[in-house]
């Protein structure tokens, strides 16, 4: 009996070991299916790999706790595109890792040759090849958390959640390992500086130190900046589950869980002490209050005046019950305004910004001076100091927040009513005549209305629908009738331009009490989908905010008329800057053009709200303001303009000379094909040509000169790079960023998008902060530039 009850036990525990081992090293060919409740542990079981169950059904590829009662989540592969049930994630055959939604559309995590995968004991999902090197580990793609032995390295973000737990989301906040070892949090999609900061330290990381948990800024030889220290954890490390997470307040807190007996995280380090001097936090108009900085808790409202965007979710921010016009020139219907203070607030300070800073000034004339300015609704006044700063509109997140704004004190100009003046002895008899009209008016209109309910032809529409149009205030921009705009540019007379999109006209319009000059678009080949999709990709534009992007300040969306309304460029397009006839732009104009560019580009890729793809990036929609800074033009353009504008789109868009190979090859539409379009303006740009001149055939010349990438690569190869340029005297004196940048431009060309860089690894390398290796089609080098 005893013989085969060990037998028994040594059978189990056989099971048991291979079952571990399974875990362990994850196969080809291994999946999971979203629902099913299976995933892949690590050896002890605290980590788990696989499909996240969210509160709406649908689900995350993902790594959580798995042995804490909440299962808190710490990395996933999809936070933006959740799945629903019957999805796979799977470790194919031919080694990639890879998930694929139940549409059939395949999601590539890594495309390599891995030959097995394992959920390791650090919170790690990793994998190998057939020599057992690594080669992709979910440690260099982190999300909002990192755990101990994780390290954040240069160019390395963590993203917030859009909503604790219920929006897995990517939301308003970052934290971004710079260049300089500067460790920075930001509302990036607000724009501005970081409202936290380490400071730089060259070339430097953020450790989470595996033995210690300890966290800090160090290079390979000594620690910067301490985080947490050793008295802010418990005595044993080994007793807690630890994690770092950027939370949806924008903070970014080190938290430990016990393991036995442990039922909630508990934060021993924030960067932020008191969460409502976070900018944005509560969002544009938003107002936050804490009673308590030791719990991290907010709370977001509105302002007199103001109303919440989202009741359900306040920290979205807030609109103006009444749209701010108190400087129209109608002095017959005027809003009258008060002002209500607001004692120890305050609105961040944007010195860029800000309307006007008035000092040696009091309250009482500070009030004064919001009540008299109509263009301003909101400053601040410092006791202490003196100095009334007026804010300019949208502003973000006004706060009350102890000590912070201990003194400070908020204006905010509220409106009250209408004044409707009429003229003296006017009141009977206009009053007569508007009851009559109104009478009148009802009466015709409700006959009409029971004639046309009951005409034949109405019959089939009365089931549809009613369609829910935005309004401009949502998205601050200024929605403009036909008629305004034809009044504003003389009749459609005054055509500055006409491209793929459609012709754009300048013109002047009244703008709150002042005229300003615009540049009127108006849409070719709009898509019939009606005027709700119209506005939600007017919304999309309309919420870029870059210094590189022209600004788009209004629409016009009548009937079949679709405008687009931006601020007009003085100095036109860059295309008849660089190839005039009369003396070209500088060396370093033309070098501080190609970055500013790439700034504008990157933005729109990857640090909008929205990704962006341009499909049509050519010198000819790059313009200058007054003082020569470019800005992209006709950006978000694409989908207003093709109904079925994806990832795998395969219609054609571009121009001949800039349009990536993949557009001919009907190959899937990424944001590397305005990479191409861009390395193709870069040698434009860099060597003061166009990309073809169709000239140079008839000249007698030794050089393949015809098209400027396969001539500016012969030069590369042959090592005459300064032919390209005619020995320029004043780029020979700077020849080394000239090489740096042709160098770049190469890189962006090559025919295969999976090796071109990003727009951020290009930034990068065009700031010198990134290596720019020997571009493969100039292999004959073999050098590198640093």
């Amino acid at each position: 009996m005893s013989g085969n009850l060990l037998l028994t036990l040594l059978g189990l525990c056989f099971l048991l070991s291979c079952n571990a081992q399974n875990q362990r090293n994850i196969t080809l060919g291994s999946s999971l299916t979203a629902g099913s409740n299976s995933s892949w542990l690590s050896p002890s079981g605290d980590f788990a790999f696989g499909f996240y169950s969210l509160t709406n059904g649908l689900f995350l590829v993902g790594i959580w706790f798995a042995n804490i009662p909440n299962k808190t989540l710490l990395w996933s592969a999809n936070r933006d595109l959740p799945l629903p049930t019957g999805s796979i994630v799977a470790l194919s055959e031919d080694g990639r890792f890879l998930f694929t939604h139940t549409n059939g559309t395949i999601f590539t995590i890594h495309d390599g040759d891995a030959s097995s995968g394992s959920m390791q004991d650090d919170g790690n999902f990793v994998l190998m090849n057939s020599g057992s090197e690594l080669i992709w580990q979910s440690f260099d793609h982190p999300t909002d958390t990192i755990l101990p032995g994780q390290k954040l390295n240069e160019g390395q973000f963590l993203f917030s959640n859009a909503n604790g737990t219920v929006d897995f989301s990517t939301g308003r906040f970052r934290l971004a390992m710079q260049p300089d070892g500067n460790l920075v949090l930001s509302a990036f999609r607000l724009g501005g500086p970081g409202y936290w900061f380490t400071g730089a330290f060259g070339n430097s990381s953020l450790v989470f130190n595996e033995s210690s948990a300890l966290m800090y800024i160090a290079n390979e030889t000594a620690i910067f900046y301490q985080m947490t220290k050793e008295s802010d954890l418990p005595t044993s490390i080994s007793s807690s589950y630890h994690r770092a997470t950027i939370d949806d307040g924008g903070n970014f807190q080190q938290y430990i869980h016990p393991k036995v007996h442990g039922s909630r995280w508990i934060s021993v380090w924030r960067a932020i002490t008191q969460p409502c001097t976070v900018n944005g936090v509560c969002g544009v108009y938003g107002y936050c209050t804490t009673d308590n900085n030791q719990t991290q808790t907010v709370t977001c409202s509105c302002l007199s005046g103001y109303s919440l965007l989202d009741p359900d979710i306040p920290s979205k921010g807030c609109f103006p019950d009444i749209p701010p016009e108190q400087c129209s020139n109608n002095t017959r219907s005027q809003v009258t305004y008060k002002i209500d203070q607001f004692e120890d607030a305050d609105i961040p300070n944007n010195f860029e910004a800000d309307l006007a800073e008035i000092r040696d000034i009091d309250l009482a004339n500070c009030t004064k001076a919001v009540q008299d300015d109509c263009y301003c609704t909101a400053a601040t006044f410092n006791a202490t100091e003196s100095v009334c700063r007026k804010k300019r509109i949208p502003f973000f997140t006004a706060r009350k927040s102890n000590p912070a704004t201990n003194g400070m004190i908020t204006l905010i100009k509220v409106p009250v009513g209408t004044n409707n003046v009429p003229e003296d002895g006017e009141n009977d008899s206009r009053t007569v005549i508007i009851v009559c009209l109104s009478v009148t008016s009802v009466l015709v209109l409700f006959f009409a209305a029971f004639a046309l309910y009951y005409h034949p032809i109405t019959k089939r529409f009365r089931s549809r629908k009613p369609l829910t149009v935005a309004y401009a205030s949502d998205f601050n921009l200024r929605a403009f009738t036909f008629q305004e705009l034809h009044e504003a540019t003389d009749g459609f007379s005054n055509r500055i331009g006409k491209g793929s999109f459609g012709t754009v006209y300048s013109g002047s319009v009244g703008f709150e009490d002042k005229q300003i000059d615009i540049a009127v678009k108006q849409l070719d080949n709009v898509i019939e989908q009606g005027e709700k999709e119209f506005l939600t990709e007017v919304k999309v534009i309309g919420q870029t905010h870059h210094k590189h992007l022209v600004k788009l300040v209004g629409f016009c969306n009548e009937k079949s008329h679709r405008l687009l309304v931006y601020e007009l460029m003085k100095n036109g397009s860059l295309s008849g800057f660089l190839f005039r006839e009369e003396e070209k732009p500088s060396w370093n104009q033309r070098a501080t053009i190609v970055l500013q560019i790439a700034r504008g580009l990157l933005y729109l890729h990857e640090e909008c709200e929205t990704q962006i793809i341009h499909c049509d990036i050519k010198p000819q929609n790059v313009l200058l303001d007054e003082h020569y800074t470019p800005k992209i033009a006709d950006f978000g353009l694409a989908k207003l303009l093709m109904k079925d504008q994806t990832r795998t789109s395969t219609n054609v868009r571009g121009t001949m000379g800039y349009m990536a190979p993949e557009w001919l090859k009907h190959a899937p539409i990424t944001a590397k094909v305005d990479v191409y379009s861009y390395g193709v303006m870069l040698l434009e740009i860099i060597c003061c040509r166009r990309h073809i001149e169709l000239n140079r055939v008839e000249e007698e010349t030794e050089e393949d000169d015809l098209v400027l990438t396969d001539w500016v690569l012969n030069c590369v190869r042959t090592g005459r790079l300064n032919v390209v340029i005619n020995n320029e005297a004043e780029v020979m004196e700077d020849f080394k960023r000239f090489e740096r940048m042709a160098m770049v431009g190469l890189w962006c060309v090559h025919p295969d998008p999976i090796l071109r860089p990003t727009m951020k690894k290009v930034t990068q390398m065009l700031e010198g902060t990134a290596e720019v290796g020997v571009p493969p089609l100039a292999h004959a080098l073999s050098i590198s530039y640093k």
